[in-house]
């Protein structure tokens, strides 16, 4: 899976991957490389270098299993419900899939590495794309390339580590906004830029579980605004299906508990998942 991760960056936009080779990499001058320990990716600037923990990848794949069965379970059952029904409920359904157990172990992750639970599926590199596995792991692989994107954009940009605060800060919304933007400026308006809408709100994701196991760094600004600024650079429609199902997994993981108004389209859905997770993740 490793191997198949260093591809992430190309596959997610392979319109741009003639400017991420010759551009961006400069012939190969970078390199990704795995390390041990808990959850986490780093960039080394002055190396050209991008780490991925083993446990990351492990933190990052859980969630996508939660993602894409979260999202195909809602969406289905929307589509079934009565006319005129405003709720509908999937716990039932991620019990039996054991979707918490899979965001548990992700959260965990962020602490310390661990062995993988007996209880979980392992992920299979192999799976065919129709089938549930491979959906899966394409949510995975979308997500991970704008993980390493933002640690690609921190090498490419030439960010310092040794400088104030505020500056790191700075440098952190422009790491995320190279990726946000590679992504997504040359995907059209169909069914690819739903699914990199998807796939990014699921990195995102990624950062709301960091910041509630480990809290908010001081080198880092809040999960939240990452996510208020990438998400204005979106541009999707009122019946957008990337933002109904990002919304159905943002609100399951995060705001289980709460009950949605009747929303009119997926977008005023998403808005007001926003919304709720503007009010827990205040600072």
């Amino acid at each position: 899976m490793f191997q198949l991760a260093k591809r992430a960056p190309f596959n997610i936009a392979p319109e741009r991957g003639k400017n991420l080779s010759e551009e961006v990499f400069v012939k190969g001058r970078w390199k990704l490389i795995t390390t041990h320990g808990e959850a986490n990716f780093y960039a080394y600037p002055v190396e050209a270098k991008v780490t991925a923990s083993y446990a990351g990848l492990a933190s990052l794949w859980c969630l996508s299993y939660a993602a894409f069965h979260i999202s195909d379970i809602a969406s289905r059952l929307q589509r079934e419900i009565d006319t005129g029904a405003k709720h509908f409920d999937i716990g039932k359904f991620c019990a039996e899939l054991q979707i918490y157990q899979y965001i548990n172990y992700a959260r965990d992750l962020f602490h310390s590495d661990r062995e993988w639970p007996s209880s979980l599926k392992i992920p299979n590199v192999s799976a065919m794309f129709e089938a549930p596995e491979g959906r899966v792991n394409n949510i995975f692989f979308g997500a991970l390339s704008w993980i390493l994107l933002h640690e690609i954009g921190h090498v490419h940009l030439k960010h310092e580590k040794d400088i104030p605060v505020d500056q790191r800060l700075r440098q952190e919304f422009q790491a995320d906004n190279f990726a946000t933007c590679w992504i997504l400026d040359e995907a059209g308006f169909g069914i690819q830029r739903e699914f990199r809408v998807l796939v990014v709100c699921v990195a995102l994701s990624w950062l709301f579980l960091n910041e509630e196991k480990l809290g908010q760094g001081r080198d880092h600004p809040a999960a939240i605004t990452r996510f208020q600024e990438s998400v204005a650079k979106f541009e999707m429609g009122e019946r957008s299906a990337g933002l109904e199902n990002a919304a159905y997994v943002l609100k399951a993981i995060f705001d289980p508990a709460s009950k949605s108004p009747a929303c009119e389209t997926p977008k005023e859905l998403f808005e007001w998942t926003a919304n709720r997770l503007t009010e827990l993740f205040r600072k």
